[in-house]
């Protein structure tokens, strides 16, 4: 110290002085973890620091934010390890957000905690054994950590003054409420995101993901009035655009007589749905309707600088260019298939619920709503899902009943299902599953089909021996995407292959059928719009095949669109939001009347169903055809000295339509299950007595129930 000049020793010892006060300590980790976090969301320190430069409001404002989480630390004695809890927390939120990023574009909000049990069920597709040692490991020192940090760090026997906290944190929390404020008006801050990950870059990952912990569903809009609501269904109703004159409280005078009441819904079996006098009349030409979300799929020859040995989607191509077809804007890229599934049966824009929202993990667990599926049952259609991946992936199994679907098959109730390479199901388990629904019913059908082949992760190694189609890069792009792609482009080879057969095997049948194509989002490549030859991130390319010869019209849609508009293809007007994207587009409040509609259904008062949903919950079938029991006998084991090595005792079920999901289950107790063949399974159990009762349940490996057959009772 003797080298240091005595007045820079004097700031310096100043210096350390006040770095000793509690307020400035919280100032300060509250601005290291801003960087800490901001680092971890930009995957950058240089574009961190870019961003502090560049928009230093922002960052002071996020500061603010973490300050305000930090200040509660002053009020205990053990302030520090208060501390030590919040950075962490921060610490996590950041890490978090860094991980997630390597795999999606989507960045971390509150959501993705809600999604934690559907996220443990392909954990596998994504970390290898070592990432699990190293999770653990983590989990192991953040644990302990926490035991040393209350044992060593400082404890005040004194509190700070009661007041000073008191005023300390509430100028913190107060200054960025008011901050929040002027920076919504001003338009610094943006309460909605379009973009989920411009939004973390423009306004910061503490106030976006706080913003996604409290700002769920769909704020009320300042339009909202029963008049608004009212005068929004009659244009509906009549086809006739409603403008912004027409529902603005200072254009509007108040009316001198009643108003014309909405047309009263007629309830029609087995949904408590009605249909105004200009819905759309069953007729026997009505056709079958098929929905195919293509997980993951889009065009890969958008990519500028990659050239394949040979056309990865070449059917997908022919048909764009003899049918109607388009670009279809989704509401996500790398992940997020149940939203773009949300958009496409419901017709709402997910842009009005809060950042980062699974409607089907919040709204919908609550509530049936408008969906195609209750709009076509008034019109006789029976209504089916299938997927080949695990029924309680995004509560699907719970949800599609409150979307107005007949029957749900899951991949638990499928037959001769082939695995990728990642172990991803194929899609053309999906073409018998259709057919089957279109041979076995009577009704017109509509089936909504999820595809799941083309799901990541993609591998950063050669996961495939001998690849179909090769492909080279050039300079301008990264050598890590090879890999990534190359494994895609040859399941969407695949995927492809998958429809030319399903079109095929429709084109072949007698009834009137069209199919909806359309991928989900984009892969979950670490690629730029600028990467791309139609510049965006968020477009995938829809098709609509028939057998009947419709005329092809090309237009660019967004997905919460694309349901009425192909209604309307088929001169089908059933259901408020359909009509309302079928007859208000050119409105200059279309958007607008959107949102009212969607806050009255969901949140608000349903004025536009009279005050009462007329959205029964379907009693959803899982699976399409009954799996049953025939017969059930024991077998003992064989003497010793004769066994195999696989003899056991054993309980043989036969029946009809089992699957390898298929469990037995003895007096209300589930044995593991082999399965021998659809007619017969097998599971070791000791005995069997008269009067023990035997079902057998289809469960996924989250072990939960979907589905029972009857009782077979021993004799």
């Amino acid at each position: 110290m003797k080298f240091i000049p005595q007045k820079a020793k004097s700031i310096l010892d100043s210096v350390k002085t006040k770095c000793k006060k509690p307020f400035l300590q919280c100032v300060l980790l509250a601005l290291a973890l801003n960087i800490f976090v901001e680092i971890m969301s930009r995957r950058s320190v240089f574009k961190a620091i870019a961003y502090l430069f560049t928009s230093p409001h922002v960052f002071i404002y996020n500061t603010f934010i973490i300050l305000v989480t930090l200040s509660i630390a002053l009020f205990f004695k053990r302030r520090w390890f208060v501390y030590y809890l919040v950075s962490l927390s921060w610490v996590a939120i950041g890490v978090t957000d860094f991980i997630l990023l390597k795999f999606r574009t989507t960045p971390f909000t509150a959501v993705d905690i809600t999604l934690m049990k559907s996220a443990t069920q392909i954990w596998q597709y994504y970390l290898k054994w070592f990432h699990l040692v190293f999770i653990a490991i983590g989990l192991a020192l953040t644990v302990f950590s926490c035991v040393i940090v209350w044992k060593k760090v400082k404890r005040y026997d004194n509190r700070l003054p009661l007041l000073k906290i008191t005023i300390f944190f509430a100028t913190t929390l107060i200054s960025s409420t008011l901050l929040t404020k002027l920076g919504l008006k001003t338009n610094v801050l943006a309460g909605n995101f379009g973009n989920l990950a411009n939004a973390y870059h423009q306004y910061g990952l503490p106030y976006c993901f706080v913003n996604s912990v409290i700002n769920t569903g769909i704020n009320k809009p300042n339009i909202y009035t029963t008049d608004v609501v009212n005068t929004i269904v009659e244009g509906v109703e009549q086809g006739k655009i409603v403008s912004s004159s027409d529902i603005l409280p200072t254009e509007v005078p108040e009316p001198s007589e009643t108003p014309s009441p909405i047309p009263t819904l007629t309830p029609t079996p087995p949904v408590d749905l009605s249909t105004s006098t200009s819905d759309t009349v069953a007729s026997k030409e009505t056709p079958n309707i098929i929905f195919l979300q293509l997980e993951s799929f889009f065009d890969p020859t958008h990519i500028k600088g990659v050239t394949f040995t040979e056309d990865p989607i070449p059917n997908y191509r022919a048909l764009k260019e003899k049918f109607s077809s388009g670009y279809l804007s989704v509401p996500s890229v790398g992940a997020g298939t149940a939203n773009t599934e949300f958009e496409v049966i419901t017709g709402m824009n997910l842009d009005f619920f809060g950042p980062g929202e699974y409607p089907y993990k919040t709204i919908l667990q609550k509530t049936s709503c408008e969906s195609i599926s209750y709009n076509l049952k008034s019109l006789g259609y029976t209504t089916h899902a299938i997927h080949n991946n695990v029924a309680t992936f995004y509560d699907r199994v719970s949800v599609f009943s409150q979307l107005g679907f007949d029957t749900f098959t899951s991949i638990e109730y499928m037959q001769d299902i082939e695995r990728n390479q990642n172990n991803w199901a194929k899609d053309k388990v999906l073409t018998p599953e259709i057919l089957q629904i279109l041979n076995t019913t009577k009704n017109q059908d509509l089936i909504y089909a999820i595809s799941v082949q083309g799901h990541g992760s993609y591998p950063d190694s050669a996961l495939i021996e001998n690849p179909r189609i090769n492909l080279t890069l050039s300079e301008d792009l990264s050598d890590s995407l090879y890999y990534p792609l190359l494994y895609y482009s040859n399941q969407i080879k695949e995927m492809d292959e998958f429809i030319g057969e399903l079109i095929e095997s429709l084109s072949n049948r007698k009834e009137e059928t069209i199919l909806v194509m359309y991928g989900d989002h984009l892969p979950g490549f670490q690629l730029e719009e600028t990467d791309l030859t139609n510049g965006s991130l968020f477009q995938t390319e829809y098709i609509v095949w028939d057998n009947f010869g419709m005329t092809k019209q090309n237009e660019d849609l967004e997905a919460y669109q694309l349901s009425a508009h192909v209604l309307d293809l088929l001169d089908i007007h059933n259901g408020l939001i359909t009509k309302l994207h079928q007859t208000q587009k050119d409105s200059d409040i279309y958007l607008d009347e959107l949102k009212v509609l969607e806050y009255d259904m969901l949140y608000g008062d349903l004025d536009c169903f009279n005050g009462v949903n007329p959205y029964t919950k379907t009693d959803l079938q899982m699976g399409t055809v009954p799996i049953k029991i025939s017969e059930a006998h024991f077998v003992s084991a064989p003497p010793e000295g004769e066994a195999t090595g696989d003899d056991s005792a054993r309980v043989i079920v036969t029946g009809s339509n089992f699957t390898p999901f298929s469990k037995i289950s003895v007096n209300d107790k589930i044995y593991d299950t082999k399965f021998i063949n659809r007619s017969m399974i097998s599971a070791p159990i000791n005995e069997l007595k008269s009067g023990d009762v035997i079902t057998v349940i289809q469960s996924g490996n989250d072990n939960v129930p979907l589905s029972s057959t009857d009782s077979y009772v021993i004799p």
